[in-house]
Parts: structure tokens; sequence; C-alpha cells
């Protein structure tokens, strides 16, 4: 079973979130109020531009409280 990170879990988290609120501002001109399908977000290129900013946003503003996978499993093999 694979482990996930708390900072990408973190990351996945927030990405979903921006990237409907930045399809949301580039609609309100055709006042579409329907949240958009995963595969839209995709296409129109909102994940990609979400997971830079969630991972912006969480390592602002929280710094090193997020470990790495790496940090995770060294710790657990001391």
């Amino acid at each position: 079973m694979s482990q996930i990170s708390p900072f990408w879990r973190r990351v996945r988290e927030l990405m979903h979130e921006i990237a409907v609120e930045l399809y949301m501002q580039d609609h309100k001109d055709l006042e579409v109020f329907n949240i958009p399908e995963e595969a839209e977000l995709r296409e129109g290129g909102y994940l990609d531009r979400a997971r830079v900013l969630a991972i912006r946003k969480v390592t602002e503003q929280e710094p090193g409280r997020h470990k790495t996978l790496r940090k995770v499993k060294d710790h657990s093999d001391v």
C-alpha cells in the first residue's frame, strides 16, 4: 500500500477548491453557476494552475508543518 505524505494530501484538498474558484471567475460573465466536472477542469487547464497555487499556499501558510514522504520514512526507520 502506497503512503501519501501529509503535504500532498493537503495540496490535493486545496487544488480542487482553487480550480473550481478559477473556473467560476472565468465564467462569471456567462452566469454559469454549476460546479464543473473534473474533466472540464483538467481540459481547461484549471487543475494545473490550481496545483501550482495550492503548493505555494501550503508552503507559505504552513512552513515546516508538512513533512515530505522521505522525511516520514526516515523518521519511521529510527
